[in-house]
């Protein structure tokens, strides 16, 4: 902790880049049935029993986190992303500095979170078609969670980050069969995070 808070004050950059392995921005889950549970508890170590954060990622050391996220507030850093994956899935989100009151407290950095190319998501651990059970799940997630800007439960692919002076952006790409290693990708979504904005926005289309 101590080598990263010191390294995040004391960069010269203009971006501050964190590689991290599990995701940093709260999610409060809704209620769910037992076996989709099940499943986010094996993707995400959601804890079963209507427990409402995730204790294997950042919301189980939620006083690390006010540190860190205290110590980049008060460096005055308004242009740290993290890059997070391990979780199978993506996502993208603003880390708001308080997550009760966002989005009128502001955010502290943001957040974009790529997909495996193999290992099962949702759809394969709940053995559903993909895309029939996760868009509602998705929707609910956003609905709890209004700094979360995007995610997508059941595609696999990977993400390509573009960096410039002006713009941080990702730019997700879904493969079509996971098994086919000749599979085309698609370019399912793309968002930017603006020179000193903190935030997350659509990107413009290409």
């Amino acid at each position: 902790m101590a080598w990263l808070t010191a390294g995040l004050a004391s960069s010269q950059t203009q971006w501050q880049l964190v590689g991290n392995s599990v995701m940093i921005a709260p999610v409060l889950l809704p209620p769910l049935d037992p076996h989709t549970t099940g499943a986010l508890t094996e993707l995400l170590g959601v804890p079963s029993g209507g427990v409402p954060y995730n204790t294997d990622q950042w919301d189980g050391y939620p006083t690390d986190r006010r540190r860190l996220l205290d110590s980049i507030s008060s460096a005055g850093r308004r242009n740290v992303v993290f890059l997070t994956g391990d979780i199978h899935t993506s996502w993208a989100a603003d880390v708001p500095a308080d997550a009760a009151a966002y989005p009128a407290a502001g955010t502290v950095a943001t957040e974009f979170v790529v997909p495996s190319v193999t290992s099962s998501n949702i759809d394969e651990l709940l053995g559903v078609p993909p895309r029939t059970v996760s868009p509602a799940l998705e929707s609910t997630i956003r609905a709890t969670n209004h700094h979360i800007k995007y995610v997508e439960l059941d595609s696999h692919g990977y993400g390509v980050l573009d960096v410039a002076p002006e713009a941080v952006q990702m730019d997700w790409f879904h493969l079509h069969d996971r098994t086919d290693p000749r599979t085309g990708v698609t370019r399912a979504a793309g968002l930017r995070v603006a020179a000193d904005s903190a935030r997350v926005d659509p990107a413009p289309p290409i």
